[in-house]
């Protein structure tokens, strides 16, 4: 192949290359003068911007779509846009929709709808993400936008449950105490939403007994825990058994317009005759030496209509000498407690024996719950080991044996016989 073939060739081959190249920028670069946003009137997060996301709807809460088409940042009116909408994935019903809209003068198509409540499972089908879809055409150039949202209650009571004064789980309250409520709302829109909340209690007769209005109560986006605790007292003219507590957000004060953000959520408890006693404390001896131990037989009984879980402590004058719990005592049952008393630091006395079983919320009789049984004395020696007759016959009974004794050793010392006496050996020597 000649010079000039080849160079015809290389020629050939930069003008493809050059053609592809330019090519491909010029649809690049037309397709950036080209641009379609997709948002919605939830002002300020309507979800302008491309792939953004719009703040949250609520159930049959009216969506208006807006197409927002220009071309080098010029509104492109009478061009019709594709809107696509898809709710979110369930097993019983996926909604779609397709429409298409024209822009107007200002280059904005418009497109909206309700959210729908279908009358069979309306949260599994409605509630989640949506998606919403929007395309159009300029000059053969196809240019798009998504947008997503979420659809729920705006505001929701996730839960409910009754509490102590220690914000602790409680579900059996006595007459004339308070039951505390815990509420866990939350809020799927990306504001913080104002809302009235409202909380009533009913006895088993379903008489309400007590209720709470809080009002502009401000949700913060996400999750939140609010406490109410000893705004709900329990009158001592309820009907005892099971009660029940509910609690509902609503948008507004009903008297100013305000409607349901959410269903009623509901818990319920007991209200319950609460009293526990000492019925007996028995020592295991009234008399003893210092250093000995004494065992403490206490006796409770749950005198209420509950079951209760408390505590027993026994003294000496008002002195402790243990406490234990009694756990899940069930109506009309009695429990025996076994307290053990070490006396080996007690100084020399007379001290007196009680238990004391703490006071339930809500127990009324209370007298029961301290038993004071007496005296136990407390000494190096025993005052007296045995009754006084016994002791005086021991005494003489001591003695006979030891005048016996006595005698039996001076008999024995005579009837020895004597030792061979010294011998002396006198010798006279002659002269």
């Amino acid at each position: 192949m000649n010079r000039k073939n080849i160079l015809s060739l290389l020629l050939l081959l930069f003008s493809l290359c050059s053609f592809i190249l330019f090519s491909q920028f010029e649809v690049t670069y037309a397709s950036e003068y080209r641009a379609l946003d997709l948002f919605t009137q939830k002002r300020p997060y309507d979800g302008k911007g491309l792939n953004q996301s719009s703040d949250a709807f609520a159930p049959q809460e009216e969506v208006i779509l807006y197409a927002y088409l220009t071309y080098r940042d010029v509104a492109v009116p009478n061009k019709d846009i594709a809107f696509e909408i898809h709710g979110p994935v369930n097993p019983l019903n996926n909604f779609s929709l397709i429409e298409t809209a024209r822009t107007n003068t200002s280059g904005i198509a418009t497109f909206s709808f309700r959210i729908p409540w279908p009358a069979e499972d309306p949260e599994t089908v409605i509630f989640g993400t949506w998606k919403a879809y929007a395309s159009a055409e300029i000059a053969e150039v196809r240019v798009e936008d998504t947008l997503t949202f979420q659809v729920g209650w705006i505001v929701e009571i996730l839960s409910i449950a009754t509490v102590d004064e220690n914000l602790q789980p409680q579900t059996i309250f006595g007459k004339g105490t308070c039951v505390g409520v815990k509420l866990v709302l939350r809020n799927i829109a990306m504001i913080s939403k104002m809302t009235t909340l409202a909380v009533v209690a009913y006895d088993g007769m379903r008489v309400p007994f007590g209720n709470i209005v809080i009002d502009d109560f401000e949700v913060e986006p996400g999750k939140t825990y609010i406490y109410i605790y000893c705004r709900l007292e329990i009158p001592k003219w309820v009907a005892l058994g099971m009660a029940t507590v509910s609690a509902s957000a609503y948008t507004a004060p009903l008297d100013q317009g305000g409607v349901p953000y959410c269903p009623e959520v509901s818990t319920t408890f007991w209200i319950a005759a609460r009293d526990v006693a000492i019925i007996s404390v028995v020592p295991s001896a009234t008399s003893i030496v210092t250093g000995q131990a004494v065992y403490l037989s206490v006796v409770v009984k749950n005198e209420g209509s509950a079951t209760e879980t408390f505590e027993v402590s026994a003294y000496y004058d008002s002195i402790l000498i243990g406490t234990t719990s009694v756990v899940s005592l069930p109506p009309s049952a009695t429990r025996e407690l076994i307290f053990v008393w070490n006396t080996s630091s007690i100084p020399d006395g007379t001290y007196i024996i009680s238990a004391v079983a703490s006071v339930l919320p809500g127990e009324i009789d209370i007298d029961d719950n301290t038993y004071v049984n007496g005296a136990v004395t407390i000494g190096l020696m025993p005052v007296y080991a045995v009754p006084r007759g016994l002791t005086f016959i021991a005494l003489l009974v001591a003695a006979a044996i030891a005048m016996i004794l006595i005698a039996l050793l001076m008999s024995r010392r005579k009837k020895k016989p004597p030792q061979n006496p010294s011998i002396l050996l006198h010798v006279d020597v002659l002269p």
